[in-house]
């Protein structure tokens, strides 16, 4: 082997390979508006997907979550990354989300593995902030 080989197979070896679950979580019917649609027309439905969020987020599930947007648009559609033990288990918590309850967005799962990556976080001690890059 060459050493090029070598290294490839060293960092290969120290990658972190941890097993999350993304939950896509696509509107059935795109929104002109989806802040109006969230906030007015299925504000109930919001509200009890905000605090799906904050339960799976508390109870160590959530890895990260928001809306599938950029600058250009958004349709309503977001993505969860979530820890579970198993497929089947992560399809369970996809299920519980209240907007797919409704039949208003339909969510679809995939086991997807980390490996590489990185974040820094930024701690003010003084003025108590903290910050996420």
């Amino acid at each position: 082997m060459t050493d090029a080989n070598n290294d490839a197979e060293s960092l290969r070896r120290g990658m972190l390979g941890k097993q999350f679950y993304l939950i896509f979580m696509r509107v059935v019917e795109p929104f002109d508006d989806p802040r109006k649609a969230f906030f007015e027309t299925h504000r109930e439905t919001f509200d009890a997907h905000t605090k799906w969020l904050s339960d799976i987020e508390k109870s160590g599930v959530m890895f990260a979550s928001g809306p599938l947007r950029d600058e250009t648009a958004w349709d309503g559609s977001g993505m969860a990354i979530i820890r579970a033990e198993s497929r089947q288990e992560a399809e369970e918590i996809a299920a519980s989300e209240p907007f797919h309850q409704a039949g208003i967005r339909i969510n679809e799962v995939e086991g997807w593995t980390m490996n590489e990556g990185s974040f820094s976080i930024d701690v003010k001690f003084m003025s108590q902030e903290v910050g996420l890059s």
